[in-house]
């Protein structure tokens, strides 16, 4: 079960409201905390806690994790899109044509804000706090904790708007009566001293056990760390219009390289053994510690009747279209593009979970659709409704939490880490990423996929039989008869080659007018290891190329993609490459990006005009803007 109460949610609403923040027209503009000292709140550990909850929940929202962060500024990008082309704004600005005024950029950009000044009051109030330095050992360790969880967020928080915007106002300190709200903007690189420093004063007194809810820890926190710094030492949109990475860019690099040897070395976390059991646990609330890393936690606090705001689009907006029967409905609104999923090579386990070319059917079933133009419908699989609770409170969104960071991130980070201070791959690169691909490729999971062979081809067939897949312990096969020849059954097509099957399963053929046709199912061998592993041998650009490949198929739809291009200086190039393939498909097939995207604009937002118009000391636009 999820183990993030609606007590936790409610605490951290709670906090939020007695830091009360702004308004719509301001982001900037906030409460004054002259009232707000330890006379009269902060007198106890238990209030200290409702206030680190604050800091945590002003991004558990639809403008922060909860729907526009991952869904909707990550996109688009080479391996999903928004469908549509109407003038939404959580469509506009993925398809580049979203304006300084687009609502959704203040949103974010105000919710990001809140939890800074949020977490500046806990950073001041807690060492003022008597028991912090005369309570108990017990006192002192949770007001310590919670101290580094505020630094750890506001730094997180700020490499988020840094990520986003660029150079952005900077402030370190609550917002009191009678200050200058009015923040100039600071130079990006200035912030990332400043957010390095919070995570690293974080890690030293966060706890290193395992948590037991979505709080982060030591090893977390220099996760995250090890992040931050790939996206200093990466490439971003300079004010000149030109994308730059800092001379000293491998600075960078060694402080991600320390913080992920000392996780490594510590060996707190592991991958699951199968790669779909992680999305099956995020959609049932399963916390997996020794796989997720950091993730936000979203919950629907009150009955549902229509959006709940600190819930969840994860499962509701990235998930094949799903009709109201034995699931809740969903409305595709991210889907990923055919080129994508014809990168997957065979034998992935990712490929046809990751990847979902079916909707689901008021009766469960799922129906693929891949002839005509149904590849531009195919969705993100990871978070269908299949897996979900269906519980009465995600009918409409849900309670899946937005896992930021996974253990299987954190080896790709090695590996990219070690092959560019290293100038190529070494030993450490290589084991780091044939790791994820010994995973994706079921190596160590229990089961197998399976084929199907025309044993009998039948006779009196005047139409394609329908084919049904059962019992062998697996999950999820599809096929279809592809051709008769002569009222006999020739060939088939397997939409799907499932996973998990420790034997092999029956099939089923009925209709079609005739009789005696047999497929015999039999179980896929998993690869070896040399079909499976990047070998040595490779260059420090091919091995590269070979990382954003599989960040890619091991990260799609997680809410980094199109960062993770932008860092590698590679966004508008792989839109180029997506929109020819798309068009190499069909001329028809839509992909707007293609045409909308501009390069020395696009790899960062413009500053919010609603905060432009209230704060003169952002005295610019960024680039192209």
């Amino acid at each position: 079960m999820k183990l993030i109460s609606k007590r936790f949610i409610w605490m951290a609403l709670t906090a939020g409201s007695l830091l009360a923040f702004g308004s719509c027209k301001k982001a900037l503009e906030v409460k004054a905390y002259s009232y707000f000292t330890s006379d009269n709140f902060f007198s106890d550990a238990d209030e200290a806690y409702m206030a680190t909850l604050g800091v945590y929940g002003a991004v558990s929202n639809f403008s922060g994790y909860g729907w526009y962060v991952p869904m909707v500024l990550d996109n688009d990008n080479d391996i999903s899109q928004i469908s549509g082309n109407s003038v939404d704004s959580w469509r506009v600005i993925p398809h580049y044509l979203g304006i300084p005024e687009t609502d959704i950029y203040y949103s974010t950009w105000s919710v990001l804000y809140q939890g800074i000044d949020r977490a500046n009051v806990v950073i001041e109030k807690i060492p003022q706090m008597p028991l912090f330095n005369a309570g108990t050992d017990d006192q002192k360790a949770q007001l310590n904790r919670m101290l580094g969880e505020a630094k750890f967020l506001r730094g997180f928080y700020y490499s988020e708007l840094v990520r986003l915007w660029g150079d952005v106002p900077f402030k370190t300190t609550s917002s009191k009566a009678g200050d200058n709200l009015k923040g100039a903007l600071t130079d990006r690189y200035e912030i990332y001293k400043q957010v390095i420093k919070d995570m690293q004063e974080a890690i030293d007194v966060l706890p290193a056990a395992t948590p037991t809810d979505e709080r982060i820890n030591k090893w977390g926190a220099k996760a995250m760390l090890a992040r931050v710094c790939l996206f200093a030492g990466g490439y971003s949109l300079a004010t000149d219009g030109t994308m730059k990475r800092p001379a000293n860019y491998k600075d960078y690099y060694k402080t991600a390289q320390s913080q992920i040897n000392d996780i490594m070395a510590a060996n707190p976390y592991k991958l699951n053994a199968s790669y779909p059991q992680v999305f099956i646990n995020q959609c049932k609330h399963n916390l997996e510690p020794t796989e997720s890393i950091f993730q936000i936690a979203l919950y629907t606090v009150a009955d549902p009747a229509g959006d709940q705001p600190n819930s969840s689009r994860f499962g509701f907006w990235n998930a094949p279209t799903t009709a109201k029967g034995v699931y809740g409905a969903t409305n595709l609104r991210e889907a990923t593009v055919r080129p994508f999923y014809e990168s997957f090579q065979a034998g992935d386990v990712r490929k046809d979970f990751a990847v979902a070319r079916y909707t689901v059917a008021a009766d469960g079933s799922r129906t693929y659709i891949v002839t005509g133009t149904g590849d531009q419908n195919w969705a993100p699989g990871k978070w269908s409704r299949e897996y979900q609770t269906n519980s009465i409170t995600e009918q409409t969104s849900t309670d899946i939490n937005c896992v930021v960071m996974r253990y299987s991130d954190l080896l790709l980070m090695r590996a990219e880490v070690e092959n560019e201070l290293n100038e190529g791959p070494n030993d450490l690169a290589l084991d780091a990423i044939n790791q994820v691909r010994r995973r994706a490729y079921g190596l160590d999971m229990p089961g197998n996929a399976i084929s199907l062979t025309v044993t009998d081809g039948g006779s009196g067939y005047t139409s394609n039989p329908t084919l049904q897949i059962t019992g062998g312990g697996g999950n999820y096969a599809a096929a279809v008869v592809a051709t008769r020849t002569s009222n006999k059954i020739s060939a088939l097509t397997i939409y799907n080659p499932g996973y998990g099957y420790t034997s092999a399963p029956t099939v089923t053929v009925t209709g079609g007018g005739g009789t005696g046709a047999v497929i015999t199912a039999s179980l896929v061998p998993k690869p070896a290891t040399d079909q499976v592993y990047i070998p040595s041998g490779l260059t420090k650009q091919q091995f590269l190329d070979t990382l954003v490949s599989e960040r890619a198929k091991e990260l799609c739809f997680e809410g980094m993609r199109r960062s993770d291009l932008i860092r590698w200086n590679l966004l508008g190039a792989k839109i180029a490459d997506t929109y020819a393939k798309t068009q190499a498909i069909r001329t028809s097939y839509p992909y707007l990006s293609g045409t909308n995207f501009k390069p020395g604009k696009h790899e960062l937002f413009p500053y919010p005009q609603n905060e432009k118009d209230v704060n003169s000391s952002i005295n610019r636009q960024n680039p192209g803007w």
